[in-house]
Order: C-alpha cells, then structure tokens, then sequence
C-alpha cells in the first residue's frame, strides 16, 4: 500500500509503559502462533531501513510479539498498484498455503478503492473483489479501511509533486461508501477486525497530541513521522501505525490479551535495531534484494 504513511503519526514517545508478563504458559496464545502479512507499499516497507538495512511491516509485527510463535511471514508487493487485481490474488494463494493463524492486511485493499476509476460504482465493485480475495481466509483477519490521504496528490498544474494523481483518490462521498461496505462486510464475519485508518489519520491532522496505549507522540512532530512523499511512514511512523492496529486487534478479540505485545514504541525501535544488526551480520541475501525493490510505491 502507499499511503497509510499519512497516518503513522508523530515522533519518538514521551510516555514509556510499564513492563508487562507475557500470557502464561507454554502454548503462548493461538491466534498468534503464525501471523502472515499481506498488502501493498506501507506494508512492503516503502522506504524503512536502519542503517542501510531494509526493514517491513511484518518486522515491526515481529518485533511487538512477546509470545511464543512462529517467524512472521511476508507477502507483500511494493507494486501491489500495478495489477491489484491479479496481485492481490497471488498474495492470498500464497498466504493461505501458509496455514496462518491470523492474516495482517492493512493497507490489502486500498488499492481496491484507491486508483483511476470511472464513477464511484466502478470503486465499490472494485472492492467487492478485493473483500471476495480475503473470504479465501479462514483464519482472523485484521484489515483497514481507507484513510484520506489526499495530501499525497500533486496539484493539477503539476506545482506540487505527489505520488497520486487527484483522480486516484475517492471523495468524501466515495470513502464514506467504501468504508460503510468494508464494516457491512465485516459485521457479517466473526473473523475480521477493521482497523479504523481513517480515523487515526484524523487523529493526526487534529492538532492534538496523539496518545496510544500509554505512548504519547506530541502533535508538534508529526511531519517527522512521515515521509517526504506525504503517504508513506517512517518507520516510527509504522510502529505507531501499528500499535494504533493492535489496540483495535485486543478490542475485536477476546482471545488476544494486550499482554501479548510489546507497547513501548522506543522498545520495538530496540528490537527492529536488533533485527536489522542480524541481517547485516549474516550478510541476508533477502535484504540487499528487499533494498533494491525500494523505489515505487
């Protein structure tokens, strides 16, 4: 996905929480035994690195776990935007093969809404296939919804340079639809969380501090959590993104204790770091390939 970066939020924390156990026992919690992330560029990890080491959603969901579980798996595409239809497809077969027990896709059906359409039928049926891909889970499924990332578009006389073009992004009227069938959608299914982008994003632009689980990103930084594209996040902006993400996953599901998660932002910054030195000490293959796939959303 691209965009969701408007929504990452503000800079390093002032608030630290308290260490937390982890839930008890061996077995650790199911629901989070294997977590596999789909989407777009946001999820792909547009622009993350630490120190020249390419970093992804899926290492910051990694990074959060405090609970026994398998390597978080990632099947993402950074040029999701080129063929959402045939990609997407790719990315659900691949993911199911997996056996996950629960499917992170933030930013899997923005561009089932989001790009060139001819009327705001054509997005709403557009999204209908995309909702059709995830039914092919079994699993939970934690999923957003479509923030207004207008910011991100370049001006019609070209003035303002942007990843989107004006018409790519819906209205009002069209993402108030969009979300209304997304929720609808979910209502219908026990399994799906919606994770409320939009609302987060406004959160952002409100002129307030933001607040989340204890970690607090002062109101006067937000520019430092995003990057200079106005859509994607840095990667502090991810962890926010992140931690906004799971809050919604505890409150959907009684299943998953809050204990089961790192919450302090600058220790899952810790533990991306520690991530990142791995790579670079054993000379990851995977990661020169990831950096070099880093240009387009």
């Amino acid at each position: 996905m691209p965009l969701l970066a408007a929504l990452a939020l503000l800079a390093a924390p002032h608030v630290r929480m308290p260490p937390q156990a982890p839930p008890g026992g061996s077995d650790g919690v199911p629901l989070l035994r294997h977590v596999v992330v789909v989407g777009a560029s946001l999820s792909h990890g547009y622009g993350l690195e630490d120190s020249g080491t390419k970093l992804t959603l899926a290492d910051v969901v990694e990074a959060s776990l405090r609970v026994p579980h398998e390597p978080v798996r990632s099947k993402t595409s950074l040029l999701f935007f080129t063929s959402p239809l045939q990609t997407g497809k790719a990315q659900v077969e691949a993911a199911v093969a997996e056996k996950p027990t629960l499917v992170v896709g933030l930013d899997f059906l923005f561009w089932y809404g989001y790009g060139f359409f001819a009327s705001e039928g054509d997005r709403l049926a557009m999204l209908e296939k995309g909702l059709s891909e995830l039914e092919k889970f079994d699993c939970p499924i934690l999923v957003g919804d479509f923030p207004d990332v207008s910011d991100a578009a370049r001006s019609p006389e070209g003035a303002r340079p942007g990843l989107l073009a004006p018409e790519q992004i819906p209205g009002p009227s069209a993402r108030r639809k969009l979300d209304e069938r997304l929720r609808a959608w979910a209502a219908e299914r026990k399994n799906v969380v919606v994770v409320p982008l939009g609302d987060l994003v406004a959160r952002r632009t409100s002129g307030e501090d933001l607040v989340i689980h204890g970690n607090r990103w002062p109101a006067a930084s937000v520019g430092d959590l995003v990057q200079p594209d106005r859509l994607h996040p840095t990667l502090e902006g991810t962890i926010a993104l992140w931690l906004g993400s799971l809050e919604a996953l505890v409150a959907g599901r009684r299943d998953v204790p809050a204990s089961s998660f790192e919450w302090d932002a600058r220790a899952i910054s810790g533990k991306l770091r520690t991530i990142a030195e791995g790579r670079r000490a054993r000379g990851d293959p995977e990661d020169a390939k990831r950096a070099g796939a880093g240009g387009r959303r």
